[in-house]
């Protein structure tokens, strides 16, 4: 992790925020800069955008793990629309096991999400080196919005 100061970091953050663009960034509050100043600064100190690559891959990753999360929770609901035993609490408050129908409707449907989910994370499937050998080029800013806005 690149140790800078907390001005610096906060025009790392505000980079971040607006996907490198630093003309938007320059209208933070955080920044007392206008758009041409900030180039200048972030031209000055290679470690501002060196911090918000950092960042921009942390994003990126954890973009990522979260698409994997969705894909294992919706693999669970599929399970669960096959029917079978099925743990639930009665009026009266008590646990029951009742036998769960299949529904094959909701299997229908929870397996098409289930497919666009794979899909949309094959198109992110990325390693820790693969993110950080993208972010460091200076003309992945392009290829870095469609990911992220994805």
């Amino acid at each position: 992790m690149t140790e800078i100061t907390t001005e610096f970091e906060a025009i790392a953050q505000a980079m971040l925020t607006t996907k490198g663009d630093l003309g938007k960034a320059s209208r933070s509050k955080t920044i007392g800069c206008n758009a041409m100043q900030l180039r200048e600064v972030v031209r000055q100190n290679p470690e501002i955008r060196r911090r918000y690559h950092e960042l921009l891959a942390e994003s990126i990753m954890e973009k990522s793990v979260h698409i994997a999360e969705r894909v294992a929770e919706v693999a669970d609901l599929k399970e669960q629309t096959l029917g079978g035993p099925m743990e639930i609490v009665n009026e009266a408050g008590e646990k029951e096991i009742i036998d769960m129908p299949a529904d094959i409707k909701s299997y229908i449907e929870v397996s098409k999400e289930l497919s666009r989910l794979i899909a949309e994370g094959k198109n992110q499937n990325m390693s820790a080196k693969a993110v950080v050998v993208l972010t460091s080029k200076e003309d992945a800013q392009e290829l870095l919005e469609g990911f992220l806005n994805s």
